[in-house]
């Protein structure tokens, strides 16, 4: 009996398919029963949107203006 030769990048390559073969068929099971329980799974109405907030009242009145910065006499130091 002869046994085939195997580098590294082969048993890698063996390695990796096998690693994502298994994580193919997880995901698989995952959505088959998911879709199998979701069948049987009672159905929820959504919750009510809350009202919407009124909106706030208009005012008529101006913000008082700032006053300007004092400039003392003498303070030339350009």
């Amino acid at each position: 009996m002869t046994l085939g030769y195997l580098d590294p990048g082969s048993g890698s390559l063996i390695i990796s398919a096998v690693v994502g073969g298994a994580a193919a068929a997880g995901v698989a099971v995952k959505q088959a029963r998911s879709r199998v329980t979701g069948a049987f799974r009672r159905k929820t109405r959504p919750a009510p949107a809350p009202a919407p907030a009124p909106a706030p009242e208009a005012t008529t009145e101006t913000p008082a203006e700032a006053p300007a910065p004092a400039v003392a006499a003498g303070d030339d130091d350009a």
